[in-house]
Parts: structure tokens; C-alpha cells; sequence
């Protein structure tokens, strides 16, 4: 249930072009959704926009996103939108604070206090990797590949970084033979759990999955990781610097069967974890759950039925301060519609065949980003073979 996040060559919209997916349906444009950025229009520094990244959006709807510009400069570019007004923040070519060029830039992230960040590449061959952190004009390395790692050996790579609103990051880093999560902020990275620390229930953490950590406002993490006992998998929480289980392979589902699997964790502010689960020997092979007060709650299911389509597969799972839960499926492989749960239900926000708003009509979907305001911003395919940065407001 492995998934990359916010890469900058949208591979998801790639493909599209080449499937020519139909449309099966034709719908208005969901209200409350508009256009901010087409390909084809001018960039704002010069070029033309020829592809997009996934974007991130904060609570005040200001929006973090990559571009790929076409023109007499061709180069990647991420770009911080601000009030309506847009800016770019840094190039391919231009100088990495470690050392070299920026080659490539994925994983965005943007606070609610306008601090950005990304994994970027470099051309260094000591440094060619590492996590950044951009406050006004200022760009400055939070952790970097070469460097000493808290507990032994230097760090060789980074994956599925995360910021919370206190300016923390959280990341998979890893090591020779050796990975964990990490924490860094002011200056300072700390290690959370590593490979080989002892794991709840027996053996010991063995390497970690899908999209972890997740981060919330009060410092609180969530991972997904296997064990050496058995090969359990598990969801995880820290509590009073221990590692406490949500749920492992070893339970039932609420579905019915064990749980053979888990992915796309995500966290509240108020300790609700959310979940991909898949199970075996069940009627229901794979859903969506957040934690509740006694037991874990299913707020969507494989095989069910919504607008007159049966749910798949889960793929990218992302969620609100209400516990509400933006998601898509990972069958068919191009996103063709991203769906909203809540307790209430299951329903879609966008799917291919609706009318976009700029022209023509949906046909695939990048990776959604949702914030507290009830906000989904995500890249879009339409059927003039367009790309675009599109943001639908749910309240």
C-alpha cells in the first residue's frame, strides 16, 4: 500500500494522456469548485505552465504548488499563492543551501502560519538530498543527507515529510541498513522510533510504511510499520515516548476476518487516527476507518455503493479537524473521482465526466490535499488534454 506523494512530474496525469479515459457521465461543475491555474497560461515569472504538482493548502486556503514551465527557460518551480497573489519561491538551477543546484522538488508542505517546505534534490554529489524549510525568501536546510543521525550512522534519505503548525517536521530518514522517524525543528532533529527498537506485543520494529508518520498541532505521531514477530503490521501512536498500537494483524476487523494490512494513516489534532485496513477472510476485503471512543469506525467499504458506482480500492486518504476523510481509489489506476466520508456517509465531491470550470470535462485526479476549512485543492486532467489546479470548498 505503498504511495509517493506530491511528486513534481505528476506521473498520475502522464498516463492519463496516453489512456485517453472516456468519460462515463456528464455533470455541472460541483459547486463551490473553480479553477486557479490551466496549462498553456503565463507564469508569473515567465514561461508557460506545462504540468503541475500535487499542491498543499492551509487553513487560510493559501496554496503551495510545483510547476513544470515551458518556454525559453525551461525549469521546476514551486510557487506560493497568498491572497490571491502568487510568487515563486525557488528553481531548478538555482543554488541549494547545501551545496549545489536544485535538480527536483516533491513532498510540499505549507503551514497555516505560511511556512513552507520540500524534499529537494541537488546536483551535490555529497548532499544530494534533504529537507527544507522556507520562511519569506529564506530557504534553510532541516535535515540533510550525509549528516550524523541521532542515534548512529548519517542519513542517506528521506521520505514522506510532514509539518505541523509549530514549524515541526516530521520524516521517515534512513541510514545504512537503518531507518526510523525523526523529528526536527530549531535547529534540532531528534529520533521518535527506530528499526530495532522493541515493538508492543513482541519482536521488534522492522521498517515503516505507506505515507508515515502523520503529525498533528500537539506534536502527537501515527506510523504504520512492520514487526520481526511474525511479520505483524501495525498502526501506532506515541504515548509518554512509548509506542502504543491502535490496531496490528493480530485483531479482528469490525468488518468481519483479520486485518492483513494497513495504510495511509492520518492524524487529528485530537488523537483520531485514521486508516486504510485491508482484511482476509472477509466479505469486505479492504476500508476506511478512523478510531472512536470504543472501537474502531468503518467510514467507508470496498464493494459499496456510492452515486451508482461500487468503492475499490483506497488509495490516498487525507483528513480534517472534524474527522471528515478525503479519499480516492487506487482501481481503476487513474483516479477517476475523489469521494468525501463522514459519519453521515460516503459521497463524491468530483468525478470524470463532470464539467470543469475553465472548459472541458474532467478525466483523471491528482492526490488531494483538505484543510480545516473543509477545502480540497488537487491537479486535474480535463478532456482538451489540459492540466490544471482546481479548489472545491465542501462548507
Amino acid at each position: 500500500m505503498t504511495r509517493v506523494r506530491g511528486s513534481l512530474l505528476l506521473c498520475l496525469i502522464v498516463a492519463a494522456l496516453t489512456t485517453g479515459a472516456a468519460a462515463v457521465w456528464q455533470a455541472d461543475a460541483a459547486p463551490g469548485l473553480h479553477v486557479l491555474f490551466r496549462t498553456g497560461e503565463p507564469a508569473p515569472d515567465g514561461g508557460t505552465f506545462s504540468e503541475f504538482s500535487d499542491p498543499s493548502i492551509n487553513a487560510g486556503g493559501d496554496l503551495i504548488f510545483g510547476a513544470v514551465i515551458g518556454g525559453a527557460r525551461a525549469r521546476e518551480t514551486l510557487y506560493i499563492r497568498t491572497g490571491g497573489r502568487v510568487r515563486p519561491l525557488v528553481s531548478t538551477g538555482t543554488p541549494a543551501p547545501t551545496g549545489g543546484v536544485f535538480r527536483a522538488f516533491s513532498d510540499l508542505l505549507l503551514n497555516d502560519g505560511g511556512t513552507a517546505g520540500f524534499l529537494g534534490r541537488t546536483t551535490d554529489p555529497r548532499v544530494t538530498e534533504g529537507i527544507y524549510l522556507a520562511r519569506g525568501d529564506a530557504i534553510t536546510p532541516l535535515a540533510a543527507v550525509g549528516e550524523t543521525a541521532p542515534r548512529g550512522g548519517v542519513f542517506t534519505d528521506f521520505a514522506n515529510p510532514t509539518l505541523n503548525n509549530r514549524g515541526v517536521v516530521a520524516f521517515v530518514g534512513r541510514t545504512v541498513g537503518r531507518e526510523g522517524i525523526f523529528t526536527a525543528s530549531h535547529g534540532r532533529v531528534s529520533a521518535v522510533v527506530m528499526a530495532g527498537d522493541p515493538a508492543p506485543g513482541g519482536g521488534a520494529f522492522e521498517f515503516f510504511l505507506d505515507g508515515t508518520p502523520a503529525l498533528n498541532d500537539r506534536n502527537g505521531i501515527a506510523w504504520v510499520a512492520s514487526t520481526t514477530e511474525h511479520h505483524r503490521q501495525g498502526v501506532y501512536t506515541l504515548a509518554g515516548g512509548h509506542a502504543v498500537p491502535i490496531v496490528t494483524t493480530d485483531d479482528d476487523a469490525p468488518v468481519g476476518g483479520r486485518f492483513t494490512e494497513f495504510g495511509s494513516v492520518v492524524l487529528t489534532d485530537a488523537g483520531t487516527v485514521g486508516f486504510i485496513g485491508r482484511t482476509a477472510r472477509s466479505p469486505v476485503p479492504e476500508a476506511l476507518y478512523v478510531t472512536g471512543r470504543a472501537t474502531l469506525v468503518p467510514l467507508a467499504t470496498a464493494g459499496q455503493d456510492v452515486a451508482g458506482s461500487s468503492l475499490t480500492k483506497f488509495a490516498v486518504a487525507v483528513i480534517d479537524a472534524r474527522e471528515d476523510m478525503v479519499f480516492e481509489l487506487s482501481l481503476p489506476v487513474i483516479p477517476q473521482a475523489i469521494y468525501l466520508a463522514t459519519r453521515a456517509g460516503v459521497r463524491p465531491i468530483v468525478r470524470a465526466g463532470d464539467r470543469a470550470p475553465g472548459g472541458g470535462t474532467f478525466t483523471a485526479f491528482s492526490a488531494p490535499a483538505f484543510n480545516d476549512a473543509g477545502q480540497v485543492a488537487f491537479v486535474a486532467e480535463t478532456d482538451d488534454g489540459r492540466h490544471g489546479i482546481y479548489v472545491v470548498s465542501l462548507r
